[in-house]
């Protein structure tokens, strides 16, 4: 049996009747916090066709996937080590700004949540999780965004550059972790669990999903790029953006 040739993965998805649109307007735009609940599930329901378009795929592509499964838990794994190194450096040298005096006063609860998540999502079967994502060739989109992705009479995106071997769980995680750090009035996880169904995953993906969303990801963030230098703020804009992503972490859903 012959062997497809794309390019790239967007000539397969395309191939597969999933548009190319140059740009999705997008009524909620600036207003994350009054998205409704329908509006979600709608959009969980152009993720799976997505899915289902695209799993199994056997071509060859001249421009490869990323695998990226698992990559987002070892991330977050990281990043609470290195966390606990710098607690660790800025208790033996003191605080040098107000923005280590912060890590100091909450990064040791932020660590106990971070590494509570992740004994969740051990919990979860997350092996398992793996190895039916790699036994169905999962892939998932990566910015399953309302601006990027949408399902009327088909299925439109705009950017196919995210695609990826990857859980399909993936592809919720990013959706609702963004509405709940921007504080969206939702059942989250009711959310999850619907997800869950629309894509024909066990009670193990929601308890996954749901440790994974409660993960203290904008603190995290934030640290990281005060340790790397990747932002050159002034002391007190890193204060005040750490400060800021406490409260958009909110607490966690377990």
């Amino acid at each position: 049996m012959a062997i497809s040739i794309y390019n790239d993965f967007s000539d397969y998805m395309m191939f597969k009747d999933i548009k190319k649109a140059n740009v999705i307007e997008f009524e909620y735009k600036n207003a994350e916090i009054d998205i409704p609940e329908v509006l979600v599930i709608k959009q969980f329901v152009a993720i799976y066709t997505v899915h289902e378009k695209c799993r199994g795929f056997n071509g060859y592509l001249r421009n490869r996937l990323n695998n990226n499964t698992g990559k987002t838990v070892e991330d977050y794994k990281k990043s609470i080590k290195k966390l606990t190194v710098d607690i660790n450096n800025i208790k033996k040298d003191g605080p040098q700004n107000s923005f280590e005096e912060i890590i100091i006063k909450y990064g040791e609860k932020v660590i106990d949540r971070g590494e509570e998540c992740i004994r969740k999502v051990k919990d979860s079967n997350y092996l398992e999780i793996i190895t039916r994502s790699m036994r169905r060739s999962e892939i998932c989109l990566g910015n399953t965004d309302f601006e990027n992705l949408r399902k009327s009479d088909f299925i439109y995106v705009v950017d196919f550059n995210n695609c990826s071997y990857n859980m399909v769980e993936m592809d919720c995680l990013p959706l609702l972790s963004k509405l709940k750090r921007k504080g969206a009035k939702l059942d989250f996880c009711k959310l999850a669990k619907e997800f869950c169904y629309i894509e024909g995953l066990d009670a193990d993906s929601e308890k996954f999903l749901i440790a994974l969303i409660s993960y203290p990801h904008e603190f995290m963030k934030c640290c990281n790029r005060y340790r790397t230098g990747k932002r050159v703020w002034h002391e007190d804009k890193f204060s005040q953006r750490i400060k800021k992503a406490l409260v958009q972490d909110g607490d966690p859903l377990f």
